[in-house]
């Protein structure tokens, strides 16, 4: 079975200001294991904000076949989510690109970007949740244990003219990324606790 988890969680912020490792011991592919925020509409920017606000929010799943587009019509590999995971995200999570840490099966924690959402350029038919890592792994990672804290937004989901814009507006958003995340505040949650905890299944 599809292993998910997602923590909208301030636990982990807490202990990381005060050094100490929160203990993660969550049910796995079930629902509820964060804090949902009700939105009546999601274009409501004060529910978008209030969203906003409750970042970093760490999640983690199993890697997934994608449409193959990353690599291949992008040069911009990236790491999928199943479904399940997709779903449990907050429903007043605004859709768009997002920056932030990201690891795999507990090892090295790297920069990443985050796309949520729709793709509109590629009219998808189910929403996704895509990680670019700025790491070259040189292998397949399918069937790997994926971890991302979300730290910030970048900007809103929009489709594009061409494909040559599409992949201007992600390389932005990769240069944008590495800036934010060399600030002091956001640099410190590469050393959450949440990429190093084992997560295990409960009953």
């Amino acid at each position: 079975m599809e292993k998910a988890i997602v923590i909208l969680d301030k636990l982990a912020r807490n202990a990381l200001r005060s050094q100490r490792k929160p203990h993660f011991c969550l049910p796995l592919a079930r629902e509820n294991h964060f804090k949902r925020f009700c939105s009546t509409s999601k274009s409501d920017s004060k529910e978008i904000r209030k969203m906003l606000s409750e970042l970093p929010l760490f999640a983690g799943g199993e890697i997934v076949r994608g449409f193959g587009r990353g690599s291949k019509e992008l040069g911009i590999p990236t790491a999928n989510f199943p479904l399940e995971v997709v779903k449990s995200l907050p429903e007043s999570l605004p859709t768009g690109a997002y920056y932030g840490w990201a690891n795999v099966d507990n090892g090295p924690v790297y920069k990443m970007v985050l796309s949520v959402g729709w793709n509109p350029f590629y009219n998808n038919k189910e929403k996704s949740v895509e990680t670019h890592m700025l790491h070259d792994f040189n292998c397949d990672l399918y069937g790997q244990l994926l971890k991302i804290c979300i730290v910030g937004y970048l900007r809103p989901e929009r489709s594009f003219d061409s494909l040559e814009s599409l992949i201007a507006a992600i390389r932005k958003d990769i240069e944008q990324a590495k800036g934010f995340l060399d600030e002091a505040d956001k640099a410190k949650l590469k050393d959450a606790p949440f990429f190093t905890e084992k997560l295990c299944s409960s009953k």
